[in-house]
């Protein structure tokens, strides 16, 4: 009987169906340790699960900081790397609205991937000029101002995030576009004295769409989103921290076999503390997302990214994803 069962499930989960492939966009957004924990969400590109349909997703984050800056009032100094975990549930409750929870586990801990990142960097010549003063496997993140120190964080425990939760409806749906309107609101569940939670209840709208390949291969699909987002009150940095950030995505894929879909992504926001000097907290940002779905069904898939800061220092250089996603 326990063979029978088993082999059931492989056959459901490996089993190829005549849709088309589930392909999304990365679910990605600045891992920065006094970033990542606000409320910004990730998109579908437009899609919206129908009544009773459920999708799960879990995605492994793993980002390296090493960036430092002194001006004449501020001092912030980011060295170590971050795992973060995020489980993502969905469930189509109607036909025109979807629910999504997202649940993130993180620790933050001592850099194991520096000597890798240094050696990519003196490779290609990348900028880095502060991981050649930092010490390798070393967990220290400090901002202070005015020469008191806000922020000291050298040790960390693996901890519960904070819980978001996401509705989307659908606006636009045909062969060619998809197009939906999600509302979403990021709770204060996470420990923020270790940069674990932002201390903040966050919430905001979004706008998410795809525009569809015409033929299921060798064919592109195009992403893109939008939105706002409003951040509650508790932060550490609340005195520099701005309240109101705008975000979106661009992106693309190529369905270059039945099971290869390479992707490339930019994401982008506003900065989260317009009132600090310094790049890593006060600048805009933009970061380059490059990997690959590997799909084993058209719903069950494995996928692996890469991501990158174009604006230099105002978000990890070095930040891997690997993910695995499924609907029922």
């Amino acid at each position: 009987m326990s063979l029978r069962f088993i082999s059931i499930i492989l056959i459901l989960l490996t089993s190829k169906s005549c849709a088309q492939k589930n392909v999304d966009p990365f679910p990605t957004h600045n891992q920065s340790p006094l970033i990542h924990f606000f409320g910004l969400p990730n998109h579908h590109g437009g899609k919206v699960l129908s009544k009773n349909d459920f999708a799960f997703g879990n995605y492994l984050n793993v980002a390296n900081n090493a960036t430092s800056s002194q001006l004449l009032t501020e001092a912030i100094y980011l060295d170590g790397e971050m795992y973060r975990n995020d489980l993502v549930l969905r469930y189509g409750v109607l036909d025109n609205l979807q629910i999504e929870l997202s649940i993130p586990l993180v620790r933050h801990s001592t850099g194991v991937m520096d000597p890798i990142i240094s050696g990519w960097h003196d490779t290609f010549g990348l900028p880095g000029k502060s991981r050649e003063i930092m010490t390798n496997f070393n967990l220290t993140y400090l901002y202070r101002e005015n020469e008191e120190t806000h922020i000291l964080m050298n040790e960390s425990k693996l901890k519960f995030g904070d819980i978001a939760l996401k509705m989307d409806v659908p606006l636009l749906k045909n062969k060619k576009n998809l197009l939906s309107l999600s509302t979403f609101y990021k709770f204060s569940t996470g420990d923020k004295k270790q940069l674990i939670g932002s201390g903040t209840n966050d919430y905001g709208i979004q706008l998410s769409g795809s525009i569809l390949p015409r033929y299921n291969e060798k064919s592109f699909t195009w992403f893109y989103s939008a939105g706002y987002l409003h951040i509650g009150s508790g932060a550490l940095l609340s005195d520099i921290l701005t309240r109101n950030i705008v975000f979106g995505s661009v992106g693309s894929a190529f369905d270059l076999s039945k099971s290869w879909v390479p992707k490339l992504q930019f994401d982008f926001h506003s900065g989260f503390y317009k009132k600090s000097a310094t790049r890593q907290l006060g600048r805009e940002s933009i970061q380059f997302v490059l990997g690959t779905d590997y799909f084993i069904s058209d719903n069950l898939n494995l996928s692996f990214s890469f991501s990158e800061d174009l604006i230099v220092n105002t978000a990890p250089d070095f930040v891997l994803q690997f993910g695995v996603s499924y609907k029922l």
